[in-house]
């Protein structure tokens, strides 16, 4: 069901994605300089529409994971603590004495 279900999702979504990049492949400079619209002082090469969209799509998503890493490095840091307690306190356990197995408290001779 959930093969079904991600085709009838994912292709569709596919053939949007390549019919809306086929249809913006006219070239498009893009302009930093809000003032001069003639002659831009910060302006980029004209390239079609759909690579520039595409590599902000991936700059977007590599800084969002970025973002996610570097927000989750204090989650890490207590993982790897609770891990190294973890195993000293299964050291500790191997190393003490086992109990009695009859359940009785042990005696002191």
């Amino acid at each position: 069901m959930k093969k079904v279900l991600r085709w009838i999702v994912t292709v569709p979504a596919g053939v949007l994605l390549v019919v809306f990049l086929v249809a913006n492949r006219a070239p498009v400079a893009l302009s930093l300089d809000p003032l001069s619209t003639a002659a831009p002082a910060l302006a980029t090469p004209a390239l079609p529409l759909w690579i520039w969209l595409t590599l902000f799509l991936f700059a977007g998503v590599g800084l969002g994971a970025l973002a996610m890493w570097v927000s989750d490095h204090e989650l890490r840091v207590r993982a790897k603590a609770d891990r190294l307690e973890l195993k000293a306190l299964k050291k500790a356990a191997a190393a003490a004495p086992s109990p009695d197995p009859t359940g009785e408290p042990a005696r002191n001779a």
